[in-house]
């Protein structure tokens, strides 16, 4: 079955096989992507300084989900930290994340995820 064959597994769903059939097809065209868009986060995050997931999703013209999944595979690298937090535009608390230092990203002892370069190839793209 295609939609078990992939590594690492696509996240999609649906509770017809239409739907399930259709949301593997949208995972397996955003993953062509994922790559360049989490080097274009990353870089964006590094020049902005600190920002909001809703702050990046303005200004990089993504959807917030998008914004989401892609902030959190970098702090599960150790490239992105939350460094505090604001109010909201709907007036709620919301984490202030920050890109974290090449130097400080290679200093937690993670020998396959501690740098970018070793997270991310020359494209972008997830190693």
């Amino acid at each position: 079955m295609p939609y078990t064959d992939t590594a690492p597994a696509l996240p999609f769903s649906g509770r017809t096989p239409i739907s399930r059939h259709n949301s593997y097809k949208a995972a397996v065209a955003a993953q062509a992507g994922r790559g360049a868009k989490t080097r274009r986060y990353l870089d964006w995050l590094r020049e902005a300084g600190d920002a909001t997931d809703h702050g990046a999703a303005e200004c990089l013209g993504w959807p917030l989900s998008s914004v989401c999944s892609i902030r959190n595979a970098l702090v599960d690298d150790g490239l992105v930290v939350a460094v505090g937090s604001q109010m909201g535009r709907y007036n709620r608390s919301v984490t202030v994340w920050r890109a974290r230092s090449r130097a400080a990203a290679g200093h937690r002892g993670r020998t396959h995820r501690g740098s970018p370069d070793a997270v991310l190839g020359a494209g972008g793209e997830r190693r």
